[in-house]
């Protein structure tokens, strides 16, 4: 039965580092294509840096995730339990990062106004609606009420 942990003085190394997300993908790329050249080009870097990334993950994780043949490459046991893991890492970054910039860009978001009563109904209404319609994706909540009531909230 081969042995998926690594040696002492790789998870040494990985001490005090954390996986970086091109690592994770250089990993998903190569599970994928189960072939170090084929997944560098895919992810569009040197079969080298591929091999060096993969490898200061599997110090990180502390096991090697491949098995690596002369004609072949397999994922281990660890590597198939780790894909799953990571491709779910991936998929919420990438969450992440479209959510951001539609939050920045003001394309959804929500947002809470705190009216007082003296503000006159038809100005602030005209307001309203040229907001909506400037930023249909901005989800708008009325508070109305008297000036220390809104300052608490």
């Amino acid at each position: 039965m081969p042995s998926y942990h690594r040696h002492d003085a790789d998870e040494t190394s990985a001490r005090g580092r954390f996986m970086e997300m091109h690592e994770i993908r250089y990993f998903l790329a190569a599970s994928q294509t189960l072939n170090f050249h084929r997944a560098a080009d895919l992810v569009h870097v040197g079969q080298p840096a591929l091999t060096r990334a993969i490898q200061k993950l599997e110090a990180e994780l502390g096991g090697y995730l491949f098995h690596r043949e002369k004609t072949r490459v397999r994922l281990t046991d660890f590597g198939r339990l780790m894909r799953t893991h990571l491709d779910e890492v991936l998929q919420r970054s990438e969450t992440a990062k479209r959510t951001a910039r539609s939050f920045l860009s003001l394309e959804t978001a929500s947002l809470t106004l705190g009216v007082m009563c003296t503000i006159g109904p038809l100005r602030f209404i005209s307001f309203l609606n040229a907001f909506r319609e400037r930023y249909p994706g901005i989800e708008v909540t009325v508070i109305e009420g008297a000036a220390s009531h809104l300052t608490d909230l």
